[in-house]
């Protein structure tokens, strides 16, 4: 049986709702214990709490996080994994899940082979990767998205001090992002920094 829980009423009637109406609860006991798969799309630091709370089951136990090592599960279960879609989420925005790369990890092989068969109904892009090549992964996301956008918030802040606006950027945030799927991102590089100019770059 399918059964949405969260700590707080409206994210599980919202999450239920997406669901096509599954049931849903703010009890942790009153999970069903007779679950094939145990979701925990939760903050890294809420797992250790969650987990001892969790009702005894035979289902395997995935989480989706990207540096946050499988065995956290050990003490708990016998069978337990990764399901980490490697993405952006806001929920503001909808995303094309056929798009995003799924990297799955499982403490056996019959699990693992079960988690890329999933994957694959929602993403073309399954991969298979072990919570130290994840942590890397994590890690490097960070800088592709996160410290990029950092960025893109400084960039604004100076446009906006001098009476200019963000949306100017946009076209060159576009053609840079669309430059480095079709060539190494060093060699995509343009400007003072790859031509060395010291001039400019002294002035800037």
């Amino acid at each position: 049986p399918a059964c949405v829980f969260s700590r707080t009423e409206e994210s599980a009637r919202r999450l239920s709702e997406r669901l096509n109406g599954v049931p849903y609860t703010t009890v942790i006991d009153h999970l069903p214990a007779d679950g094939d798969l145990y979701v925990f799309a939760v903050k890294d630091s809420a797992l250790p709490e969650l987990l001892p709370r969790i009702p005894a089951n035979r289902g395997l136990w995935v989480h989706t996080a990207g540096s946050v090592d499988k065995e956290v599960f050990r003490p708990f279960t016998n069978r337990y994994g990764v399901l980490y879609p490697m993405q952006t989420f806001s929920k503001e925005r909808e995303v094309d899940f056929n798009e995003i790369p799924i990297f799955i990890e499982a403490n056996n092989e019959a699990d693992a082979h079960l988690l890329c068969e999933m994957a694959g109904k929602v993403s073309d892009k399954v991969y298979r990767a072990d919570s130290e090549q994840r942590k890397y992964l994590h890690l490097a996301a960070v800088f592709a998205c996160n410290f990029t956008n950092h960025l893109y918030a400084l960039c604004d802040q100076i446009l906006a001090e001098h009476g200019l606006p963000f949306e100017s950027m946009l076209p060159l945030i576009r053609e840079t992002a669309a430059k480095v799927a079709q060539m190494p991102p060093a060699k995509a590089q343009t400007g003072p920094a790859v031509r060395y100019d010291k001039n400019i770059i002294e002035k800037q």
